[in-house]
């Protein structure tokens, strides 16, 4: 099967193109009994239970995409016939830098802090930089 039979089979049916990208969430701040680090962050990848599997992603790039509530000039394309801003969506990009504890938790630095109201939210580990 070629890459152009594997296009046609996904365009014919209507399905969404493959994911980039694995599920995860933001589950805490590095943090000691009383002291919180705001640069590191924890996160659990779906699928991931135990140390081993983590290596696999070190290094990943990691996305929390976040809604604004004002669309600006620097994150997005205007619309031609109105001159207005079209999307409030905006990141803050991570790389995953080591495991945390045996349970398959992650430590990754963001280039900005992650907001307190990002706890519990999802992110998105991408599956680029390969390092096979």
């Amino acid at each position: 099967m070629s890459a152009d039979d594997v296009k046609g089979a996904a365009s014919s049916k209507g399905e969404r193109p493959p994911r980039l990208y694995v599920k995860g969430a933001f589950v805490t701040f590095r943090r000691s009994n009383a002291n919180q680090r705001n640069h590191c962050a924890i996160l659990q990848i779906d699928g991931v239970n135990n140390k081993e599997d983590v290596d696999f992603y070190l290094g990943k790039r990691v996305a929390y995409i976040y809604k604004a509530p004002k669309a600006r000039a620097k994150y997005s394309r205007v619309e031609k016939e109105s001159g207005k801003q079209t999307s409030r969506f905006r990141v803050i990009w991570g790389k995953i830098q080591r495991a945390h504890g045996n349970n398959g938790l992650v430590r990754s630095a963001f280039q900005k802090n992650l907001p307190p109201r990002a706890l519990g939210g999802s992110v998105r580990i991408m599956l680029y930089p390969s390092r096979i």
